[in-house]
C-alpha cells in the first residue's frame, strides 16, 4: 500500500466514523469530519498531512510524478475535501438537512475502498480535468 492510499483509507474511514458518531452520540463529532476535508483539502496544495509522517515511519512508500503539474492524488484531495466541507458546513452553519450528510458518506466510503481498488469517482473526475498519473 502507498502513503497516498492510506491516507485515502484513513480519511474515508474517520469521515465514516464521525459521521455515525455525530449522528447517534452528539452533532458535535460532525466537526471532526470537517476537519478531515479541510485537511484533505490543504494537503493537496501543501503536499503535508499529519499522516503522512506516520505512514513514512512504518514503511510506506510514496509516490513520484514525473511531469510538473497537479497529480490525480492531489485531485482527488481537492475534490473530496470541497464536498465534505460544503456538505457538513451545509448542515452545521446554515441548518440543512442532516441528510445532505449521505453525500459526504458516499465520499467517505468512496475514499476508504479507493485504497484497495485504485479507483473512485474523484480520480476519474481528476484524470479527465488533465491531472497527471504517480508511480510508486
Amino acid at each position: 500500500m502507498t502513503i497516498n492510499a492510506a491516507l485515502r483509507l484513513m480519511a474515508g474511514t474517520v469521515i465514516l466514523v464521525s459521521l455515525a458518531l455525530g449522528t447517534y452520540v452528539n452533532e458535535y463529532w460532525y466537526y471532526l469530519t470537517g476537519f478531515v476535508g479541510l485537511n484533505l483539502f490543504q494537503s493537496a496544495f501543501t503536499k503535508w498531512c499529519p499522516a503522512v509522517a506516520i505512514f513514512q515511519m512504518i514503511g510506506l512508500k510514496a509516490e513520484s510524478c514525473s511531469t510538473p503539474g497537479m497529480t490525480v492524488n492531489q485531485g482527488v484531495h481537492i475534490i473530496a475535501g470541497l464536498i465534505v466541507m460544503a456538505t457538513v458546513g451545509a448542515v452545521m452553519f446554515a441548518a440543512i438537512s442532516n441528510q445532505v450528510l449521505i453525500v459526504t458518506a458516499i465520499v467517505g466510503a468512496s475514499l476508504a475502498q479507493s485504497a484497495f481498488t485504485g479507483w473512485c469517482p474523484a480520480i476519474m473526475i481528476a484524470r479527465m480535468l488533465g491531472m497527471k498519473q504517480t508511480t510508486a
